[in-house]
């Protein structure tokens, strides 16, 4: 077969980035008989493999999310005379012709849309793009049951057209990095303290407020002594989370790093007293899974992703109280042993999360695509 991975989104630090370069890494490995383009934004991009012989890296004049995308990016696709396309976010072409796959990572725009989509236009245009996607798909691939779910309830379409599969973690999360090494990290971030951490993009569904509030309870109420550390980007388009955050009485000890090469990433991880995922939705919740391979205890909401994907490996709390938030929180950091429990219990669950594994379920997807009648 040849097979087109659209691979624009690679090296943009971005969540689906790392789904799109983790997945062809591996796909390089176990499949040698089909021919893959990819698609990239940029060429060449280290995020992505050079070398094998049926890999080859295609230079994507249209950029993801503009209107070439639903115009010049169909003639780049057709002229590649392609047997199937893969198409690794909703977003697509959508009088492209051709047989594809799509991986749909949440439905979070419907319930949380957005301030980049605050224009009606855009409403109309994300419902039409990302409709078409489901609806025109040979096969969807969704990230977890509780996607699949959102799938077909929004949707409608019949549930075997849905395959999930889990996203894999990167083994890199395992290694337990040298004192010397989080020492200088820690010193280069400013962190001075004992440090709570979060890892994402600072928007309204992350749900930053109410754990900023919950870490003024657990100063003032329980006595913590601690740092809250937030890494990733600060969206321009919400201003108001980033107000609210440090509208606390203890912002002084808020730590916001912005983006985090995946370097320092580790580093941070492993040097967290608790990882702390506050999300009120969420497509899979890789961060919490890359925070159990690294061994940190980790808190998290308590809907139904996180249930899935964390499983025994974390403490839940209720993701619209502050003082629940502090009050689980505060129930790990007071136990020694539960630490420990949540630790060991993190990384046993992370390790069944394998890439190799998503890539050979995605080619078996590939397959079925192309022998399907749609």
């Amino acid at each position: 077969m040849r097979i087109g991975i659209d691979c624009r989104m690679a090296a943009t630090g971005e969540g689906i980035g790392r789904y799109v370069e983790e997945l062809v890494s591996y796909l390089a490995v176990i499949d040698k008989e089909n021919e893959y383009f990819l698609l990239a934004s940029q060429t060449p991009n280290a995020k992505l493999p050079m070398t094998k012989p049926n890999f080859h890296v295609v230079k994507a004049e249209s950029k993801y999310y503009s209107f070439a995308e639903q115009t010049k990016f169909i003639g780049e696709l057709r002229r590649l005379k392609l047997d199937l396309v893969h198409f690794t976010n909703f977003n697509l072409p959508i009088l492209y012709p051709g047989r594809f796959v799509t991986t749909i990572h949440d439905v979070i725009h419907h319930a949380y849309p957005g301030k980049k989509m605050s224009h009606l236009f855009h409403r109309l245009a994300y419902r039409l793009v990302i409709s078409t996607a489901v609806r025109r798909a040979s096969r969807v691939i969704a990230v977890s049951e509780a996607t699949k779910n959102d799938i077909l309830k929004v949707f409608g379409i019949y549930s075997n057209k849905v395959s999930v599969i889990h996203e894999g973690v990167d083994s890199n999360f395992t290694a337990r990095p040298a004192q010397d090494g989080l020492d200088k990290v820690k010193a280069k971030y400013g962190i001075e303290k004992p440090y709570l951490l979060f890892v994402g993009v600072w928007r309204q569904y992350k749900n930053l407020p109410r754990l900023a509030a919950a870490f003024d309870i657990l100063k003032e109420k329980y006595g913590r002594n601690y740092e809250l550390v937030l890494a990733g980007k600060i969206d321009a388009f919400y201003p108001e989370i980033a107000r609210e955050v440090f509208s606390i009485r203890h912002a002084k000890d808020i730590r916001a790093l912005g983006y985090v090469p995946d370097a320092d990433l580790r580093m941070l991880y492993s040097g967290a007293k608790i990882f702390v995922l506050p999300s009120l939705v969420e497509g899979f919740g890789l961060i919490g899974l890359e925070a159990q391979a690294a061994g940190v205890p980790v808190a998290a909401s308590n809907i139904p992703v996180l249930r899935e994907v964390l499983r025994e490996g974390a403490i839940f709390f209720d993701p619209v109280s502050a003082e629940d938030i502090a009050g689980k929180i505060n129930r790990a950091l007071s136990s020694q042993g539960l630490l420990e429990e949540l630790s060991q219990k993190g990384k046993t669950n992370a390790r069944k999360f394998d890439w190799s594994e998503t890539a050979r379920k995605t080619l078996e997807v590939y397959k079925e695509a192309v022998k399907s009648k749609t």
